[in-house]
């Protein structure tokens, strides 16, 4: 008993070392060099679904300025303008920081306000109604937490 636990906790010791030194590989190999100098980015216009849009022309605009070596996470910043209504549907996990300007929202039956300086996370498989009164700059985090934790949120639900 006492040698089939060590060898099983051996073997899940070197399964983690494999996992470990095969994505600091992947980041060395793979990750984005350091910047040498600032570089201007842009937004640029960007369509959604027109179902999504309840009120309103938003002019919807983005630029991402990160994605990381294994495209799970990416960053920008994104535009719009208002008086607008729009639903958006999350695929993915979603952080954002407002920049300039305000949004009224409503998510999972709750309902607040964003200005200057304010953060909020949603989760992918959910959407939210954005209700924009004169305009939104926000910077954004993407991130893919992968199947296996969407369904295990999901299922703990």
């Amino acid at each position: 008993m006492k040698k089939s636990l060590t060898i099983g906790v051996a073997a899940v010791l070197l399964t983690l070392m494999g996992v470990t030194s095969y994505q600091a590989i992947a980041y060395v190999t793979q990750a984005q060099p350091a910047s040498a100098t600032a570089v201007n980015l842009p937004v640029k216009p960007f369509e959604v679904d027109p179902s999504w849009v309840k009120e309103g022309k938003p002019n919807f605009r983005a630029a991402e300025f990160f994605k990381s070596h294994d495209g799970d996470t990416s960053s920008g910043i994104f535009e719009c303008d208002g008086p607008s209504t729009f639903e958006w549907h999350y695929q993915l996990d979603e952080s954002i920081y407002v920049l300039e300007g305000g949004v009224d929202i409503e998510y999972e039956g709750k309902k607040f306000s964003m200005q200057p300086g304010d953060t909020v996370l949603f989760r992918a498989g959910t959407k939210a109604l954005w209700h924009v009164p004169k305009g939104i700059r926000k910077s954004w985090t993407l991130h893919d937490a992968g199947k296996p934790a969407r369904g295990l949120a999901n299922f703990l639900k």
